[in-house]
Parts: C-alpha cells; structure tokens; sequence
C-alpha cells in the first residue's frame, strides 16, 4: 500500500489556480461585457442627436461625450466621431474598458449609422 499523505494538499496546489483562473476570467467577461453596452448607448445617444433636423455633428460628439462620463469611470480613453453627408450619420465611439489586472484592459468599438431626419417638401 501506498502512502497518500500529502496528496490532498498537492491536488488542491494544482486545482485551486485553475479555479481562480477561470472565476477571474468569467468576472473580466462580465466587465467586457457592461463597457461594450456602455459604448453602444453613447454611439447610439451620439447617432440620434446628430441625426436631427438642423443638428450637427458636434451635437452628436457632445451626447455621446455625456453619455461615456455619465458611466462612473467605467469607460476611459474615450474617443467618439461623428460623421454626417446629404443622407445619413455615422456616429462611432471607441473607450477601454477596464481589467482585474492590470495591464488587461480591453478597447472597444461600436459604429452606429443610419439615415438623418430631412424636410421633403
């Protein structure tokens, strides 16, 4: 018969990292998650303020700027432009989210385009 004395402590040396791991990885997704959301809401608030008639782009770059502050700090290195022709709007905002660790913070970016608001007579 063998002597397992000490195994215990071994098994939990090698399982307990990879459970760590996978429960900071799950939490890093969710944070991923919420600042992608969070990016999409200032494009979008950034596409319907530049799409209304007699609106211009810095009044789209402006809402979607609010929108990224009023985040709590959740978003940082925000960057959003928007474009507008004759026919439609391009709003895109770009921000990182933050990591657990440092160092592993993640860039996201959402587009939102579509036609502006126009007078036909």
């Amino acid at each position: 018969m063998r002597d397992e004395h000490g195994f215990e402590t071994a098994e939990t040396a090698i399982v307990l990292p990879v459970l760590l791991l996978l429960i900071l990885g799950l939490v890093q997704g969710g944070l991923w998650y919420h600042g992608t959301n969070l990016v999409q809401a200032a494009a979008v608030n950034a596409y319907e303020s530049a799409r209304l008639y007699g609106a211009t782009t810095a009044d789209g770059v402006n809402a979607g700027s609010t929108t990224a502050e009023q985040t709590g700090g959740m978003l940082t290195d925000v960057t959003v432009t928007v474009t507008r022709n004759g026919t439609e709007v391009t709003a895109s905002v770009t921000a990182t989210t933050p990591g657990l660790l440092p160092g592993v913070n993640t860039t996201v970016t959402k587009t939102v385009t579509g036609p502006i608001e126009r007078w036909v007579p």
